[in-house]
């Protein structure tokens, strides 16, 4: 059964980062590339997705200022970043369990937020169709980003 879990700066932690592989990040940030950066920022709170005692998600929620950078409003939504399945642990439906577990885990940590927004890149098929099966709806918002057109997706929490 999969759970998850807000990573903490611990031996524990650490050790089960260790064994993540991801060597293709074309998409996404790798776990201590994400980390690097929600280390030295409280509004950024990295979550570990485990089954069992092996990490096979990784993904971090954002909060504040930084979710206008895709139009959302600080007062009422998360921003989803990073999102990624370890390569030992993909087509084992562990991408499509982290996300229908995500409301729950946003509601726990976050209580003000009223949606759970990400972005994904217009060539990233894959997880936009993942990001539609479990409930993200296109805001109709783009932005550009490294791999050019992204599309705003958004998920109400009410």
């Amino acid at each position: 059964m999969l759970t998850l879990q807000c990573y903490q700066n611990v031996p524990a932690d650490n050790a089960l980062l260790a064994t993540y592989q991801l060597s293709d990040p074309t998409y996404t940030a790798t776990p201590e590339q994400a980390l690097a950066i929600a280390n030295t920022t409280p509004d950024r709170v990295p979550v570990m997705a485990l089954n069992g005692n092996q990490l096979v998600g990784f993904l971090v929620l954002i909060k504040g200022a930084d979710v206008q950078e895709v139009d959302a409003n600080p007062a009422t939504a998360v921003l989803v970043r990073s999102v990624s399945i370890s390569e030992t642990h993909r087509g084992q439906g562990f991408a499509t369990q982290m996300l229908e577990q995500l409301p729950t885990l946003v509601r726990t940590q976050f209580s003000f937020a009223r949606e759970i927004v990400l972005s994904v890149d217009h060539g990233n098929q894959p997880a936009r169709g993942l990001y539609h099966k479990v409930g993200f709806t296109d805001t109709g918002r783009r932005e550009f980003g490294q791999y050019g057109e992204q599309f705003i997706l958004s998920l109400s929490l009410d």
